[in-house]
């Protein structure tokens, strides 16, 4: 946790200024240094923010004010003439230093009951059990400290430290326990090995990647919580260092695939929001636990110091809790973006595969209506070649000539009408066409999923149109072939009597 904090404000004239904060846990002071405008160049303001955090000595140019402050639960750590940007994150801080010099006095404390112990253990000649329960159940309580959080990691770090340096102790006297050890992490080592093999296994088999990320972050939790030999300690954390590299790989090859399509770089989207959510909620519903826990031991604290930490530790949760739940809001309001925009993306893609599948139904079906007409119209072309053969055969210029003439424009006529017959059987098949491509387009709208059925059913009325029309030219033909020969028989019939009567 820092204990440093820098961010931008105005004084009481509303004159910009650099603020830095830092808290002094010892002496519970917060100390406040405000930098004019003139002077907080952008380069020192990087400084402070990158250097000056971290605790790293940096200079501070000339015209700096210093304000010291106690650190307080009620009271607000700055000034009231001092405004700043991001109160929120003043606030937070206040909450949490004040469990910064809380934990630091506890540690302080079993810091103390630690150095009794190692008297204890220095002055031991023989393996002492009861003093190996002491130390052990020391380390419990140092332990569920640090599982509560109210022990900094460097504090329990040290703890530790120095307690398994006693345990070592220990450990010389009774060599047994360091052969148990052994064979304790070999058998922890055998066990998170398989998991990670599965793990392993699922990758190479193409399996979803997401949930094995979070496998992966589990098993490595997990590992923690578990004492293991250096070497066997060493080789877990390449295996999932390994694991780590081989699921990157693969989302990132995955990605690759699908950057040029918006649907996929959605849904990759989403699908990392998802996971963020999850995170996210797990995060709260954590300080939600830790903070109904906090509240539930409040009153069995041991002492006036650890219910003054616990009372801390609650108003720090509840900060932590509010900054996180805007946090989860704001990205369930983004879900809900992504949700319309993949809707609408997935309704194009629908509609425009539907298009063209209407674009080529509709295509095909002319196709095979204009072959059809074409190959009709080739007889029908025979048929009035044939009839103005005919007719130009039976135009003799005799006395009867008025009659061949009628007979002449009635077989012309005859043509005509046929041909203007096949014409009509064209052009209605094409309207026909038309009006199906059109209901189908409008249906389609309606029953997307439907949409094959539709296609059929315009192939299906397209053979029928082509049926009808061979039908048509079929049955003109022998019309037009019957009434060839009784136009024939009659005009022989009249061409003879008009023999006749030129004999005569």
């Amino acid at each position: 946790m820092r204990r440093k904090l820098v961010l931008w404000g105005a004084n009481e004239k509303d004159e910009k200024m650099l603020v830095a904060l830092e808290l002094l846990e010892k002496e519970n002071v917060v100390n406040i240094y405000t930098f004019p405008e003139n002077v907080a160049t952008e380069d020192f303001y990087k400084m402070m923010s990158e250097k000056w955090k971290d605790d790293i000595e940096v200079e501070f140019p000339n015209g700096f004010t210093k304000i010291e402050r106690k650190l307080s639960m009620t009271d607000s750590i700055l000034p009231d003439e001092i405004k700043v940007e991001r109160p929120d994150l003043i606030t937070r801080a206040q909450a949490e230093w004040h469990v910064v010099v809380l934990s630091s006095k506890l540690y302080g404390l079993y810091k103390s009951e630690l150095e009794e112990l190692k008297e204890k253990v220095d002055g031991l000649s023989e393996y002492d059990n009861v003093l190996w329960n002491e130390l052990r159940e020391f380390w419990g309580k140092v332990q569920n400290q640090v599982n509560d959080k109210n022990l900094f990691r460097e504090h329990g770090a040290s703890l530790r430290e120095k307690t398994n340096q006693l345990f070592d102790k220990l450990k010389d006297l009774k060599k047994s326990l360091e052969s148990e050890f052994e064979v304790q992490s070999k058998k922890y080592m055998d066990d998170f090995r398989q998991e990670l093999s599965e793990i392993e296994e699922k990758v190479e088999k193409g399996l979803s990647l997401s949930p094995l990320f979070e496998d992966l972050k589990k098993v490595q939790a997990k590992i923690k919580d578990f004492k293991f030999t250096k070497d066997d300690r060493n080789e877990l954390w390449d295996k999932i260092d390994s694991t780590f590299k081989k699921l990157k790989e693969k989302r990132g090859n995955e990605s690759h695939q699908h950057s040029n399509n918006n649907l996929a770089r959605l849904e990759a989207r989403y699908n990392g929001l998802l996971g963020a959510i999850q995170k996210m909620q797990k995060s709260v519903d954590f300080d939600q636990k830790d903070l109904d826990y906090q509240v539930k031991k409040v009153g069995d604290s041991d002492g006036q110091l650890e219910s003054l930490l616990r009372a801390a530790k609650i108003k720090m949760i509840e900060e932590r809790l509010k900054s996180k739940q805007e946090k989860l809001d704001d990205m369930q309001l983004t879900k809900t973006e992504i949700e319309s925009k993949m809707e609408k993306e997935k309704k194009r893609a629908v509609k425009v595969e539907r298009q063209e599948k209407l674009d080529e139904a509709k295509e095909s079906v002319k196709q095979k209506i204009a072959v059809g007409i074409a190959e009709q119209s080739k007889e029908m072309d025979k048929i009035s070649d044939k009839l103005e053969k005919a007719a130009t055969e039976l135009a003799r210029p005799k006395k009867s000539g008025s009659f061949m003439d009628k007979l002449s424009e009635s077989v012309e006529q005859l043509v005509e009408d046929v041909v203007d017959t096949a014409k009509a059987v064209a052009e209605v098949a094409e309207e026909k066409l038309e009006e199906l491509m059109e209901a189908a387009e409008n249906t389609a709208e309606k029953v997307g999923d439907k949409f094959e059925n539709m296609k059929d059913k315009a192939e299906d009325l397209a053979d029928k149109a082509e049926d009808k029309l061979e039908d048509v030219v079929e049955n003109a033909s022998e019309y037009v072939g019957d009434l060839k020969d009784k136009v024939e028989t009659k005009i022989a019939s009249a061409v003879g009597k008009s023999s006749d009567s030129e004999e005569e």
